[in-house]
């Protein structure tokens, strides 16, 4: 049956510019919908300034301002039969009875906003049996659908799955910080399909629940020019970030590492964060010429792309899904150096389209990979139609979203 209605969670977007790669896959979502409604799930700031342009049939609704209580005993009576159909199945059961305290007011919330919904859609007159449900991330969206999908108040949900929202439990303890969205198999029970973006995440899920409806939806990314040529004698080396500065992102080991390099390098970074006084502690060479330029929008980028010869991508983080950062680089033909983690490889081709280094690289390692890149520059000069061909066959946004759309509207 074909879908007229799309109910879009998403995080904030589209304010602020936390979820740009969001945009990209609208305009195809709005396309084989008849109307598309997006619910900022976790922004409760004004709604009166929208960072990005929507189509026509798209519309942004404001609930977080009117949450729908329910009774303490129903909020109680829903969150018991949830936490311990959670307890029974997790093996971090210590874990989810230490978090206790966490997770009772973030159910409690989930379940609120879940009523607030459903009295939007009864008041505008949304017809359930032609609307679907899509949670842009496998986390407190998630749950709130979930939860309402167990009151049987909607007929089903389907969601993206990336990182955090993916590996759950890993990223948590691997930071050693209490991440960990809750409540993975209570949502997992309710959720009709999860669209994780690479094959890793889908072969991760499947091998811990083979019972699971999983299936691999990449991301994608739009196709601008060729990045230009640059000199191979006169000009640094230019390497491009693009990220926060944070535990996970690890700038500040790169910086560490071209310093010990000692080699003329331009390192250009686009974002902003926590540790950014990190970062630019750790370029101590006189020979690192480090330019920040900040948090930009993601046009501005790609347009930086199409007009600025840039050398090499790098992501050295810890944890990824499968970054948009680099099936961006790899669509205006610039190699890529990036840590082999999760979905990762599946952008970054050893050899072919960049290098791979572990997570948990050495000193060693990374030292002695940048360098081999900066000296070998003639030969990874030649890899950017071998980056555009990987784009291309995988990361075409104007493939991977139109079919992905067709699937969710049941146009296909």
């Amino acid at each position: 049956m074909k879908r007229r209605t799309l109910i879009l969670l998403t995080k904030q977007f589209p304010f602020l510019q936390k979820e740009q790669y969001v945009a990209h896959e609208l305009k195809y979502l709005a396309a084989e919908f008849e109307q598309v409604f997006i619910y900022p799930h976790d922004y409760f700031g004004s709604h009166e300034s929208i960072s990005f342009e929507l189509p026509d049939n798209v519309h942004v609704i404001d609930l977080n301002k009117k949450i729908q209580l329910a009774s303490k005993f129903e909020r109680l009576t829903s969150f018991i039969r949830a936490f311990f159909y959670e307890y029974i199945r997790t093996h971090n059961k210590d874990w989810l009875v230490s978090d206790i305290k966490r997770i009772m007011p973030i159910y409690a919330a989930q379940y609120a906003l879940g009523n607030g919904l459903m009295r939007w859609l009864q008041e505008n007159n949304i017809d359930l049996a032609s609307t679907t449900f899509y949670s842009y991330w496998f986390s407190n969206s998630a749950l709130c659908l979930s939860i309402l999908k167990r009151r049987n108040l909607i007929h089903s949900y389907v969601s993206r799955a990336h990182s955090l929202d993916l590996y759950h439990e890993d990223w948590g303890l691997i930071n050693e910080v209490i991440l960990i969205p809750p409540f993975r198999h209570f949502k997992q029970r309710y959720v009709e399909t999860i669209f994780t973006i690479s094959d890793h995440g889908k072969n991760y899920l499947k091998k811990k629940f083979p019972l699971l409806k999983v299936k691999t939806a990449y991301l994608g990314v739009d196709d601008f020019a060729f990045n230009p040529p640059g000199s191979m004698t006169s000009e640094k080396p230019v390497i491009v970030t693009c990220s926060g500065f944070d535990e996970n992102k690890r700038l500040h080991l790169l910086g560490a590492s071209l310093s010990r390099l000692n080699m003329p390098v331009k390192w250009i970074h686009f974002g902003d964060g926590t540790m950014r006084k990190e970062a630019e502690e750790s370029v101590t060479s006189s020979n690192v010429e480090f330019l920040i330029l900040g948090q930009t929008a993601n046009s501005l980028i790609r347009e930086f792309y199409s007009t600025h010869h840039v050398d090499f991508f790098v992501n050295v983080s810890l944890v990824e899904g499968l970054p948009v950062t680099i099936m961006e680089a790899l669509s205006h033909g610039i190699p890529v150096m990036a840590t082999a983690v999760n979905g990762t490889p599946e952008a970054v081709l050893e050899g072919i389209t960049g290098r791979l280094i572990s997570p948990n690289f050495t000193d060693e390692e990374i030292d002695q990979c940048l360098k081999q890149m900066f000296t070998d520059k003639e030969k990874w000069n030649q890899a950017g139609a071998k980056c555009r061909e990987h784009f291309e066959a995988n990361f075409d946004a104007s493939k991977n979203y139109k079919t992905f759309a067709q699937a969710l509207a049941g146009n296909n």
